[in-house]
């Protein structure tokens, strides 16, 4: 009899135990919102590391929560389509959003109502530059520095010879993040006797070799060109080549994809500025859990870059690259 009774007991606490972990565990539901879409390699890496980031916080997690984390960005760059994304996200009412405040005036409102709602908000890859009275109050930032990345790409071409003439190609004009890029870059330049300019290449890449061209047949004393992401870094290799400039004109890029890693090994670019982007898809999420269970914060906003690619360490980054973790 005493031993039925331990037995029930036993059981019943087991049981007790069960439920109490069921009570406890909970899906979260996070959204990673950006002006870029998988078509853009840059943002490939960024959506695999917020699908290994919930992979990670779902395997085996002690207390039975489970993550849902959905990547929405347009197919090509919209601050419309991403404002659009943004109020839909908001309306399912998640637990945590992490945005690119790729144009702080465009996204201000809506961000405002998420935060008044009580949804945590994490800026990623682009911040809000504006002074702290007029800041989104979002929890913090994590991506690159983007004003230090272009002052710090300018410096380096520098220790390769003054140029004689600088252009900085921006295929998404407005864009923020491309616009502080392009500021630090012709500030250095300018600080140091080099005429430099920005250069409105946009998206399509036979329309941009035109205005290349054309720009470099009014300007032939140019011979430092500083490409502000993949897509615009893709055909300035391209009509470097095609017009035998390679090795004449000073290439510096910005992001890390195989063409770029192909153009540091063969020379045709000097190097690229990391801004570990995967780390921007991957931190978010694992970020706006901690809140939500812990309330955990980091201190500061977490710098993902910049960092530089180029021969010396060229080797170690390809393979990572292929495995879209560059």
């Amino acid at each position: 009899m005493r031993r039925l009774f331990l037995f029930l007991l036993v059981t019943s606490v087991l049981v007790a135990m069960c439920f109490a972990g069921l009570a406890l565990a909970k899906t979260y539901k996070f959204y990673v919102i950006s002006h870029g879409g998988p078509g853009d390699p840059f943002w490939g890496v960024v959506m695999k590391g917020v699908e290994d980031a919930a992979a990670f916080i779902n395997k085996g997690n002690p207390d039975g929560d489970v993550v849902e984390a959905t990547y929405l960005g347009p197919a090509k760059y919209s601050i419309e389509e991403l404002v659009n994304m943004l109020n839909s996200a908001i309306a399912t009412k998640p637990d945590g959003i992490a945005v690119t405040i790729t144009d702080p005036a465009s996204v201000d409102e809506p961000l405002r109502r998420a935060i008044s709602q009580g949804i945590p908000v994490i800026a990623i890859n682009v911040p809000d530059p504006r002074p702290a009275e007029q800041k989104i109050p979002y929890l913090f930032y994590i991506g690159g520095d983007e004003y230090l990345s272009g002052k710090k790409a300018a410096e380096r071409i520098l220790t390769f010879g003054k140029p004689k003439r600088a252009i900085v190609t921006i295929h998404e004009v407005g864009h923020i993040g491309l616009e502080m890029r392009a500021q630090g870059f012709i500030e250095v330049m300018t600080a140091n006797g080099v005429p430099a300019e920005k250069l409105a290449t946009y998206l399509d890449p036979t329309q941009a070799v035109e205005i290349l061209k054309g720009y470099f047949a009014k300007n032939p004393d140019t011979d430092a060109i500083f490409t502000l992401g993949s897509i615009d870094s893709s055909y300035v290799i391209a009509f470097l080549k095609e017009q035998g400039l390679v090795g004449k004109v000073k290439h510096a890029a910005f992001d890390v994809s195989d063409e770029v890693v192909k153009a540091i090994k063969e020379g045709t670019t000097l190097f690229t500025i990391s801004q570990q982007q995967y780390l921007q898809g991957y931190l978010p999420i694992i970020y706006l859990y901690l809140y939500n269970k812990y309330t955990f914060l980091p201190a500061n906003d977490i710098l993902t870059g910049p960092g530089f690619v180029d021969a010396s360490n060229v080797q170690l980054v390809e393979e990572l690259v292929e495995k879209k973790f560059w």
